[in-house]
């Protein structure tokens, strides 16, 4: 693999963690995600953000 390739591929998993971490953090402090076990509207939207992130690393 070259260089630029695995640089490429890095910055895509660093993408997914930060994007993973994200919805984490807010799962964990939103009130609503919590009481309800459901995702509030910006949990679907940060959920997204890595579902997407993922599909993009792994194409």
């Amino acid at each position: 693999m070259s260089g630029q390739v695995q640089a490429q591929r890095q910055a895509g998993e660093a993408a997914v963690q930060a994007a993973y971490s994200a919805f984490i953090r807010h799962s964990q402090v939103c009130a609503p995600c919590r009481k309800t076990g459901a995702d509030c509207a910006d949990a679907v939207t940060l959920r997204q953000a890595w579902r997407d992130a993922r599909a993009v690393v792994a194409a």
